[in-house]
């Protein structure tokens, strides 16, 4: 839900130069920052997905300069970027439609994404698909090593990319390796539903440097490590390593974030104010109006229906509210050839329509849905806009949408409701708390922001914003970058006690 940030020089392009001289950064991720697609009349279109990761490292690449790998179905691109001003290189892997459809929708979606969020019933593992991930897999690392050189820093993302630093090493690549896992490393017992899990991990440890959102995750990998691998671990002051037949990976807690001067400087702008203004008056929200906000992915796991109930529940509990409240659900449809979520898109809707049936009056419908994709800059509307953003994820490593909202919130005004399961709580835990299947109790939250006074909700924002402000995304990216140094200087001769 996020775009690109600014182009100001940073610090961790000075860091990345200090700690790897003469490096260039390798990122290896599922997505592509920029496509380019033909439009009407041969015309090129350029398109900028959204997602946190390009909002990190697309500003440190347009600095520093290197290579992006991405991967997509159809033929392969070479694309020099951004087009207005290019600085780096993408490479775009061309994957028959078939293989993809295994590796991505299959292996990494079907199998790997609802496992990791303990959603056991959905996950389904196919050798079919197993074999096209490792394809797609060993495709990524050919392309790096084809050009990466020793002293070469590569990033490797996520879920979708756990064989890419062991088929890397096999082609000889002998430079470091990080690994940033954007989603939950699921506990032992969940991982060994994993038919290929001693392939994942053994190809995870031929990285330098494995990143985790939580510190929970850290500890489940650690023992999945030394059950399934017997690897040995290590402390120091500076955490904790994994030694595994001579190589050794050290695993760190290091919880992404936002830039938050970016949003707070689009919070500022005349053009924020203006539409805040306009969508105010569009949907008729007066002084003693109130307006909840959701904003999502439509996944399964980011606990959208029983959101909606509870809604319904706190409209039941407090009639008084009916005619004063709205919510509105931005829903941004993703995976839709996977039918678990087209059958959760149709559960939403469905939703929607009957709390309006139930609870709608003559020039007042209590929901609105929006199922696409906002610009930042919309989003910050919202946020300022909103009295309340309801983040009630059943099982979120983290969430980057409830960071928005806090750093847009730039008056000090502002309630946010977060479910004590998603990873951001840690950070946030002056939000009002929910639990996020119980539609009681989400009620209760939303109850709980809307009827704080004034003073409290000052006082909640106050401490959500220091928090947010703490770990920036440079904050992030600085503590990955001295995170692989570390690990690097410690292959080399750095002393640790056995634990």
């Amino acid at each position: 839900m996020t775009t690109q940030a600014p182009q100001d020089a940073s610090p961790s392009r000075e860091l990345l130069s200090d700690l790897f001289p003469g490096a260039r950064l390798i990122v290896a991720t599922n997505r592509a920052p920029f496509r380019l697609k033909t439009g009407v009349g041969g015309q090129p279109i350029w398109e900028r997905p959204a997602g946190g990761v390009t909002a990190a490292l697309d500003p440190l690449l347009r600095q520093t300069g290197g290579l992006w790998v991405a991967a997509e179905p159809g033929n392969p691109q070479e694309l020099r970027v951004p087009p207005e001003d290019p600085s780096y290189d993408v490479a775009v892997l061309g994957i028959p439609k078939e293989v993809y459809r295994g590796y991505y929708t299959g292996y990494a979606n079907s199998g790997l994404w609802p496992l990791c969020h303990n959603l056991v019933e959905r996950a389904h593992f196919r050798s079919s698909d197993w074999v096209a991930y490792r394809q797609v897999n060993r495709q990524y690392a050919a392309r790096i090593a084809a050009e990466a050189r020793a002293t070469d820093l590569v990033w490797v993302h996520d879920y979708q990319l756990a064989l890419v630093p062991g088929y890397l090493r096999q082609f000889g690549y002998e430079g470091p390796i990080a690994v940033f896992w954007h989603i939950p490393w699921p506990p032992t017992v969940v991982l060994r539903l994993i038919p290929e899990r001693k392939l994942l991990l053994q190809g995870l440890l031929e990285a330098d440097w494995i990143g985790f959102q939580t510190q929970e995750s850290v500890d489940a990998f650690l023992a999945a490590a030394k059950r399934d691998l017997g690897a040995r671990s290590s402390r120091s002051s500076q955490g904790v390593t994994l030694h595994h037949q001579g190589h050794v990976t050290r695993l760190a807690s290091v919880p992404i974030s936002i830039d938050v001067q970016h949003v707070e400087d689009i919070a500022r702008t005349e053009y924020t104010e203006n539409l805040r203004q306009r969508l105010q008056r569009r949907w008729q929200i007066g002084p003693d109006q109130v307006l909840l906000l959701g904003v999502d992915r439509l996944d399964y796991t980011k606990g959208i229906p029983a959101r909606l109930d509870g809604f319904a529940r706190l409209l039941s509990r407090y009639p008084s509210l009916k005619g004063k409240v709205r919510f509105l659900q931005i829903a941004v449809p993703t995976r839709t050839e996977i039918q678990d979520y087209r059958r959760l898109a149709a559960a939403v809707r469905r939703r929607v329509a009957a709390i309006n049936r139930s609870f709608g009056e003559p020039g007042w419908r209590p929901v609105r849905l929006i199922e696409h994709n906002l610009r930042l800059e919309q989003l910050v509307a919202l946020y300022r806009l909103a009295d309340v953003a309801v983040v009630s994820s059943l099982y979120d490593v983290l969430n980057l949408v409830a960071k928005e909202y806090v750093a847009a919130r730039i008056e000090g005004g502002g309630s946010l409701c977060l479910s004590e399961t998603a990873g951001a709580y840690q950070e946030l835990r002056a939000a009002f708390p929910l639990s996020p299947l119980s539609s009681e109790r989400i009620a209760e939250s939303m109850a709980r922001a809307i009827f704080a006074s004034p003073a409290e909700r000052r006082e909640r924002m106050a401490a959500l914003r220091d928090a947010v402000r703490r770990n920036t995304v440079e904050t992030w990216l600085s503590r990955v970058l001295l995170g692989v140094r570390g690990s690097l200087d410690q292959l080399s001769g750095l002393k640790e006690t056995p634990v």
